[in-house]
């Protein structure tokens, strides 16, 4: 990736934001990182044994002083519990609270790797924030996100952030040919957000469909029937695809609209070409409201959200 330079021995952070397009392999980075911060024999960051306890027991997902909070399965958000842990629940993992300040077990350091971190809600980001307050030395907290916006300005204040951008047309398709896959022009904008280290053939044919479904969706928005029809194809697992593809789509309006050069998203024939400036922001900042919602996991009719926001483009 290249981004090794940001991280220099002996001048770590206690935390750090790692922000970039969901897929690009932010995680593998930092797992990485973190085994060389454990690793017992090695003082060079991104560069671990591979023999000593920590390393071993970092590969077998059981090291003592790696952590790794994310979303639990079938939830959008993390929640307070899953930072502050439940002692009542037998082998329950026990929260930063209550490791944080613990001495390190077999590494000199420890980790806390928290991944999606914008899904945290507001209770979770405040106790975190409360911790970053007062880091114990040889601890260090990684936040990994595709949505940084979605955490408090109090919380990123707190943090050294990083952004590893998506890679150009050119890096990407000669990484996709090692894989035997032909990514054309076209397809660029629409696999960021896709998992790239394990993309498939079959990922890059159905993404194609469901642009051109998408596209034509956004051709047909002419009258209330149409819409409704648009919705209920909309409010399914691919919503958010959807949208944040729509968020790029008015990006790349206002990029045209300034003779900016932003044609992956921009096609003639579709209703934003005419809005304002100010009507484009609006359908952006709803877009990004709706997104907010789906993120928070509050409970909200998505046809009628959908709908308010199509009938805005129409």
């Amino acid at each position: 990736m290249g981004h090794e330079s940001a991280f220099k021995n002996g001048s770590l952070s206690h935390g750090y934001l790692i922000s970039g397009e969901k897929g690009i392999g932010k995680l593998r980075f930092i797992e990485r990182l973190s085994q060389s911060i454990l690793c017992s024999e090695s003082n060079e960051l991104f560069t671990f044994c591979g023999k000593c306890n920590s390393c071993r027991t970092f590969e077998r997902k059981s090291s003592p002083d790696f952590f790794l909070v994310q979303e639990e399965k079938g939830s959008n958000i993390i929640k307070i519990g899953q930072l502050r842990g439940n002692k009542q629940k037998k082998d329950e993992f026990e929260g930063i609270v209550e490791k944080i300040y613990e001495t390190p077990l077999i590494s000199s350091a420890k980790v806390f790797l928290i991944n999606n971190a914008h899904l945290m809600n507001d209770e979770s980001q405040n106790f975190l924030l409360k911790i970053l307050e007062e880091p114990p030395k040889q601890t260090f907290i990684f936040l990994l996100s595709s949505a940084p916006f979605l955490l408090k300005k109090t919380l990123l204040s707190r943090l050294s952030h990083l952004q590893i951008k998506f890679p150009d047309f050119w890096v990407l398709k000669k990484y996709f040919q090692l894989k035997n896959l032909d990514l054309r022009e076209s397809d660029y904008e629409l696999i960021k957000g896709s998992d790239l280290i394990s993309y498939a053939d079959s990922d890059l044919n159905q993404l194609r469909e469901s642009w051109d479904e998408f596209s034509n969706d956004l051709q047909r928005i002419s009258s209330y029937k149409e819409i409704e029809k648009i919705v209920s194809r909309w409010d399914d697992d691919s919503i958010q695809e959807k949208l944040i593809w729509l968020s790029r789509i008015v990006v790349s309006v206002f990029g045209a609209k300034l003779n900016i050069n932003y044609s992956s998203y921009y096609f003639e024939d579709n209703n934003l070409k005419n809005k304002t400036f100010s009507e484009l922001s609006e359908i952006f900042k709803t877009i990004q409201e709706i997104l907010r919602d789906l993120n928070s996991g509050v409970k909200l009719n998505n046809k009628i959200q959908l709908k308010s926001l199509l009938l805005t483009m129409s």
